[in-house]
């Protein structure tokens, strides 16, 4: 998700750099003496899910009439999945690309991940303090965890990893209603993590990060391994762009058929609404299928509800974002749309700066009662924040530092093994 110089392609002998600023070393290797270009499309899709994620921040679920609002329907669910999907990505980009790095370089590329991790989760952690005046759900603990669940995932082919997704997808919606059934440990799901939940309740903690928290690592881990597989295919390639955004359409459109197929003419949906008498009237159908309690019954995982974790909802928001990343790859190739599409590019180029700066301005309370007004106000502001800062000056101001850190962990790793290696023997 969060780009700290992690959407370059590594170097392919006798390929042509993508248009975009150019990269650096790839898993704490010396730098190619050509050096790729960045995938413009990329930073784009990040961008786009950053502005959705601003809408789901600003914006109520339901309007005063108990319906969806537009961002709801919209961004709700798919531009977290977005995030994730493309956080594997440049996890795939950090670890050589299409071709893994093997050996010292693996290590190196270990470790600048494991301090890319560790810094997001501080960062999150300190966000998670601004809760109690935002209600907003930070997401970036949550992204730590997945960075480190990734690591030992670095070295697995894209049809693995494909099939690790596909596993997930089938087994994590049935465990995490089971352990929310069970009413295990966990903190409070209304909660942010922090670091005093970190000294005070570390099982609750972990249990919620990894379960029952908004964005549960075992289910969002699938989008990270799908991710990490597109990460591994060419994405400089029209034909892989367009089978992403193809093949996204496909499943997203299957998931929804499917959910309604179970939920209208099987009677799921008249099932879940027996299940409380109360339950009667177009607000609480709404409310089942945008924004439902988890409870235990197989009908509910049929439900399409942006956040419910069912099987349903995570093939269509993996569709979603599939298809995202495939439309931003095809339009970043047309010169004169790439050129549009830069405020975006530069936006999604330093995510981890704006998430950050959005969510304390949320915490303000400043125009709550204007959503609109703030919410355009927040997107114009990060377009022209990235655009000129990164003209500027480069790297966001958090990207830098996570950058720098990570990669002196890497360099450090490199230069140990250099160290190790026996020097050559003398003829004389």
């Amino acid at each position: 998700m969060w780009d700290t110089g992690a959407s370059s392609l590594p170097a392919v002998p006798g390929r042509t750099p993508v248009a975009g600023r150019v990269g650096g070393t790839v898993g704490g290797a010396a730098a190619p003496s050509v050096r790729p270009g960045r995938v413009i499309g990329v930073d784009v899709a990040r961008g786009i899910a950053l502005i959705g994620m601003m809408a789901v921040h600003v914006f109520a679920t339901f309007d005063r009439h108990g319906t969806p609002t537009l961002a709801t329907v919209l961004a709700e669910g798919r531009s977290a999945t977005t995030f994730v999907l493309v956080a594997g990505v440049s996890l795939a980009f950090l670890s050589g690309g299409q071709r893994v790095v093997e050996g010292r370089a693996r290590t190196a590329a270990t470790a600048g991940i494991a301090v890319r991790a560790l810094l997001i989760g501080a960062i999150g952690l300190l966000l998670g303090y601004a809760n109690d005046a935002s209600e907003i759900e930070v997401i970036l603990p949550y992204y730590a965890v997945l960075f480190l669940i990734a690591i030992p995932l670095l070295g697995l082919r894209p049809r693995t990893l494909a099939l690790a997704a596909a596993s997930l997808i089938a087994v994590a919606p049935v465990v995490i209603l089971a352990v929310v059934d069970a009413d295990g440990p966990s903190f409070r799901g209304s909660d942010n993590a922090t670091f005093d939940t970190l000294v005070d309740d570390p099982s609750g903690l972990i249990v919620g990060l990894l379960v029952t928290g908004p964005y549960p690592v075992l289910a969002y881990l699938a989008y990270l391994c799908a991710g990490l597989a597109m990460g591994r295919l060419d994405l400089s390639s029209r034909r892989v762009a367009t089978w992403l955004l193809g093949g996204g359409l496909g499943l997203a459109l299957t998931a929804r058929i499917v959910s309604a197929v179970l939920l209208f003419p099987l009677g799921g949906l008249r099932h879940l609404q027996g299940m409380d008498p109360s339950s009667a009237g177009p607000v609480t159908r709404n409310a089942l299928l945008w924004d439902p309690e988890q409870t235990w019954s197989w009908w509910y995982l049929a439900l399409p509800a942006p956040h419910s974790i069912t099987p349903v909802d995570m093939v269509h928001t993996l569709g979603s974002a599939m298809a995202v990343l495939g439309a931003a790859l095809l339009l970043s190739r047309v010169p004169l749309i790439s050129r549009l599409l830069r405020p975006v590019a530069a936006a999604g180029a330093m995510t981890l700066t704006l998430y950050s700066g959005h969510i304390l301005v949320l915490a303000t309370g400043v125009l709550q009662h204007a959503p609109g007004t703030m919410y355009v106000l927040l997107v114009v502001g990060a377009l022209a924040f990235g655009f000129f800062w990164q003209r500027w000056l480069g790297q966001g101001p958090f990207e830098r530092l996570v950058a720098a850190a990570a990669g002196r962990a890497r360099r450090a790793v490199m230069a140990r093994g250099s160290r190790d290696r026996p020097s050559p023997a003398v003829v004389g």
